[in-house]
């Protein structure tokens, strides 16, 4: 869309506002199911005694988790919720909510930038998997931008989703294809969309299409592999500066430009295939 009028512009976001009042969700999301999600984690950063954070993430291992850089700048602690439907419930059965301090960001992130938006969290000591705790699957080393472009993209967490940026207390997932980098440039003119990057169509509540919003840092992007089992192919970085109803890309991390350095911090063994 070419905002190229402030008249247009005003129609467009009225007719989002339109939407979102209809829909009482601004990224166009559903809830999860118990189980649905088993590699997604809840991420409460400690930014200091009086404020806490909210970000994503994915089981890699039992002592690691991937989320942003962004997500662990600032912070001295946090606490992943792991197995859980409901983030801020510590009674919720069969989950785990564990104390960490211990943080791997990649070292090229520079605060509010826009490219090696990657770190791990090391757990304290290693977790035992459940059916409600799972470890996602990496990208083999082949995986291209073409063998991912039109593939429906699907992403967790518990961000933005109601009137009044709200943040959800449930965990929450949204669907959008993968767009081809230059798509995602003539959308976004003003960001710098990279070859380490891989974007979404963004939120499009006709086409039932969704999009991560203000605390979903980190989600992670999934698609079905051949054999029917998710491969997390990238990170929730950013999205326009207008904001996640707008009906632009949404940009993440693209997992296959870090698989070594994914390899190299942490216990993660990545296969040249599946």
């Amino acid at each position: 869309m070419k905002f190229l009028l402030v008249l247009p512009f005003l129609a467009a976001l009225a007719s989002v506002n339109i939407a979102f009042e209809r829909n009482q969700r601004i990224i166009g999301s559903e809830l999860a199911t118990s189980g649905q999600f088993p590699y997604a984690v809840g991420i409460i950063t400690q930014i200091n005694p009086l404020f806490n954070g909210r970000c994503s993430g994915s089981l890699l291992s039992t002592s690691y988790i991937l989320t942003s850089a962004a997500c662990l700048m600032g912070i001295v602690s946090a606490v992943a919720v792991l197995g859980a439907l409901r983030i801020n419930d510590p009674t919720e059965p069969e989950t785990l909510r564990v104390t960490v301090r211990q943080f791997i960001r990649h070292s090229g992130y520079e605060l509010d930038g826009e490219n090696f938006d990657i770190a791990l969290i090391v757990l304290p000591s290693a977790i035992t998997f459940t059916d409600k705790i799972q470890p996602i699957r990496l990208p083999n080393r082949q995986k291209t931008e073409d063998a991912l472009v039109g593939q429906q993209g699907t992403f967790v967490g518990w961000g933005e989703f109601g009137e009044g940026n709200v943040l959800s207390p449930d965990l929450r997932f949204g669907r959008a294809p993968v767009i081809t980098n230059m798509a995602c440039t003539v959308s976004l003119p003003t960001r710098t969309i990279l070859d380490e990057h891989i974007c979404t169509s963004g939120f499009n509540d006709t086409d039932s299409q969704s999009s991560p919003c203000r605390g979903d840092s980190g989600a992670p992007l999934t698609v079905l592999g051949e054999d029917g089992i998710p491969t997390q192919i990238g990170l929730f970085t950013f999205h326009s500066s207008f904001g996640c109803i707008t009906r632009l890309p949404a940009v993440f991390t693209r997992l296959s430009s870090y698989l070594d350095w994914i390899e190299e911090n942490s216990d993660v063994e990545v296969g040249a295939g599946f």
